[in-house]
């Protein structure tokens, strides 16, 4: 059983709260990226065929929807996948690639920000720290 269907198992609440999308838009997202990855193979054909990917396409979005919403460490996510961390990373920025063409969107931190629906700019100044200088008081 892939990885994938085990969260497809889960409510849908579940599923969104753990990936940060809905089952309906991971299929929007999941379609434009078959459309994505053909375009790709159009413009870049292959001189060799090599190794066959071991993830399916809906489970490399889910590595790189997962990786975008928790962080965690490709070395974590590729053991929950059964893929090495070099290949989870591999697989990650090829589908990080593939994404942002797909939904026309300029970076990662675009990419987050689509994905979780947060429309806010993280970097107009919004951090809550207090940024004065402390001095020493004698």
């Amino acid at each position: 059983m892939s990885q994938f269907d085990k969260y497809k198992q889960h409510p849908p609440a579940f599923f969104t709260r753990m990936v940060g999308v809905t089952y309906g838009t991971f299929a929007i997202i999941l379609d434009k990226l078959q459309v994505a990855l053909c375009n790709h193979h159009c413009e870049k054909p292959k001189r060799k065929s090599g190794k066959r990917c071991c993830l399916s396409l809906a489970e490399q979005l889910l590595l790189a929807l997962l990786y975008l919403r928790t962080y965690d460490t490709l070395l974590n996510i590729g053991i929950q996948f059964g893929v090495s961390e070099s290949y989870a990373q591999k697989r990650y920025t090829f589908t990080k690639m593939l994404l942002l063409r797909c939904l026309n969107l300029p970076d990662e931190q675009a990419l987050k920000d689509a994905i979780s629906g947060d429309k806010s700019d993280r970097r107009s100044g919004s951090c809550r720290c207090n940024r004065t200088s402390y001095r020493k008081t004698a």
